[in-house]
């Protein structure tokens, strides 16, 4: 029961041996027959020198050569095999890790996202992994050729001769005790070194991300530096990681040359003496030089292994994180919702070491409702909408659609139904026609792309692009301006035919008078779908249904726009403040 549980928890048994057990048996089988094989020749030239110190036939030695061509050929065929079950193998369990972990970075919340930066989760999926494949592809193959020769050759010389094998394996119960060693310094020190990568992935991937403002400051010759200091680190770390790599081979090669003077000492004095045959010391010579390569290979694969289990424990770092959204077995995974929307008595903080970001909320949306959620910066209401689609967790029986407790929900079905555009609008490097889309991949006639942006206020600007609609956009899209992404953004959504549509402050980068035009067109265009809008710009929301402002976390006035003017309240302020700043504007 001990044994099977350390297997179990093996990286070579995790990652390649659970799923892959009919290729690594196979692989052994190749790697056994071609070590067997690699084995025989030194007693073939055993006997071939034999015979002709004894004045022995010259048909006996054709016949050892040609057995020695017909076992280098099967040599040779062994070879291929164990490289396709191994090497082969290898890259099938990348492929496995690296879906797995993309997989479940998909499932991952926001809070995990605030943690962890892009660059060093970017290193983890790359690097890490890479390190793994290492580990359990040319890792375990040189290993277990290694394991082997260990088996395979120790009979053979005590056979051969049990005193000098003796004398020449003196040696080798030093090599545990420097693996041992070794092997603990490689791991704490190839952690750091992949530590320090992801620092420098980091600061790549933020340079390059936001290029923009390096070269609006002017601050490229600073940024340099930095980089350049993370780069000097990372080699610094990787010099003191290359001291005790470079070690173990030298270390257990030498133990083995240790061995081969011990036999040169001991076996040319057993020759001079008629203990022993010329041809049994070059045999002899033979495996004892042949057991450099798995003393070398014992070194390398720990090497190798170190490096893959400090890896896998960074991804297994990311890989035991739980998502803190997910669908119950038992979740509905069939809705028709006409879009109410209730919240009852709902608060929300981010960390329970925090306040509450949100108190006390009850809002009532019945469908088709056209809702703006208004009030100042920090008030809460990006959390508030962001809970609608479950992007951050509710309390059970708290967030209600059409009755239905929306953690009873199945997210995905969830999300089918709502649109979100949030404040952070992001376009991926694809055709323009692709992003719009890039929710509904069953969207083919562009016709109906081209009625989307329409309703977002961004079809005349795509049309004056040289390839139009199959114009390919840059990272993020970063060769359109803020005001066209948000409202491509917005066509994206509108793309699935939402039941409830939501636009978390996404018209901030248009004019007052283009985000009037975009939310008349909206609502008109709705068409009993809900309607969710918030906004910093109240005159472009006086028609809507129901208009909620929040204030430190808080509804503290909701009503329709006559209502809230008469009431004389925050409303008002806030109102009478941005119909001066638009008449400045103009």
């Amino acid at each position: 029961m001990f044994f099977s549980s350390i297997l179990k928890e093996n990286l070579i048994y995790k990652v390649f041996i659970k799923k892959y057990k009919k290729y690594f048996i196979l692989g052994a089988i190749s790697l056994i027959i071609v070590d067997i094989i690699n084995i025989i020749p030194p007693l073939l030239i055993k006997e071939a020198i034999d015979t002709l110190t004894s004045s022995g036939s010259i048909t006996k030695i054709l016949y050892i050569s040609g057995i020695y061509i017909l076992l280098s050929l099967v040599q040779g065929i062994g070879r291929y095999l164990w490289r396709m079950h191994f090497i082969g193998t290898s890259f099938r369990c990348d492929y496995d890790l690296r879906m797995a972990f993309f997989k479940h970075m998909e499932t991952l919340s926001q809070s995990f996202f605030q943690k962890y930066k892009t660059g060093d989760l970017m290193s983890r999926a790359t690097n890490d992994l890479n390190a793994v494949r290492m580990a359990v592809g040319p890792g375990m193959l040189i290993g277990l050729d290694a394991l082997f020769y260990f088996f395979l050759i120790p009979p053979i010389v005590i056979y051969l001769s049990p005193k000098l094998a003796l004398y020449t394996f003196l040696p080798l119960p030093l090599m545990p005790y420097f693996a041992y060693k070794i092997k603990n310094v490689i791991d704490k020190r190839f952690r750091r070194v992949q530590e320090q990568f992801s620092n420098i992935s980091e600061k790549a991937q933020e340079n390059i991300s936001g290029i923009r403002v390096v070269k609006g400051f002017n601050m490229s010759n600073q940024e340099e530096r930095t980089f350049s200091r993370l780069c000097k680190d990372f080699v610094k770390k990787n010099l003191s990681l290359v001291i005790p790599q470079s070690l173990l081979g030298p270390v257990f090669e030498y133990i083995t040359y240790m061995g081969i003077i011990i036999l040169l000492l001991v076996g040319g004095n057993m020759v001079l003496e008629g203990t022993i045959t010329l041809g049994t010391l070059i045999a002899f010579q033979r495996y004892i030089s042949k057991m450099v390569w798995p003393m070398t290979a014992v070194g390398w694969c720990l090497s190798l292994f170190q490096r893959g289990k400090a890896s896998m424990k960074r991804v297994d770092e990311i890989m035991d994180i739980s998502p803190e959204i997910v669908s119950s077995k038992s979740a509905i995974k069939n809705i028709q919702p006409t879009g109410r929307i209730e919240f009852n008595d709902v608060s929300f903080r981010y960390n329970k070491n925090e306040d509450f970001t949100l108190r006390n909320i009850n809002l009532k949306i019945n469908p088709g409702q056209k809702v703006a959620i208004t009030g100042s910066v920090g008030c809460g209401k990006t959390t508030l909408v962001n809970l609608i689609p479950r992007i951050l967790p509710a309390e059970h029986n708290k967030i209600l659609l059409d009755d239905i407790d929306i953690n009873k929900i199945d997210i995905k079905e969830l999300r089918r139904h709502i649109g979100f555009v949030s404040q952070d609008t992001f376009l991926f490097s694809e055709k323009i026609k692709n992003n719009i889309s890039f929710g509904n991949p069953e969207l083919s006639d562009e016709r109906k792309v081209i009625e989307f942006a329409d309703i977002s206020m961004i079809s005349k600007e795509i049309d004056d692009l040289p390839g139009g609609y199959d114009s390919y956009l840059g990272e993020r899209g970063i060769n359109l301006s803020g005001g066209q992404k948000q409202r491509i953004s917005i066509a994206r959504a509108l793309a699935i035919n939402p039941r409830i549509l939501i636009l978390d402050d996404c018209l901030s980068g248009v004019d007052a008078r283009t985000e009037e035009v975009i939310i008349k067109n909206i609502s008109t265009e709705a068409n009993g779908r809900t309607l969710i809008v918030v906004t910093h710009r109240i005159p472009a929301i006086t028609e809507f249904d129901l208009i909620v402002v929040m204030q430190e976390g808080r509804i503290v006035e909701k009503g329709t726009h006559q209502q809230l003017s008469e009431r004389g309240g925050i409303y008002k302020s806030l109102y009478e403040k941005e119909v001066v700043r638009e008449s400045m504007e103009i």
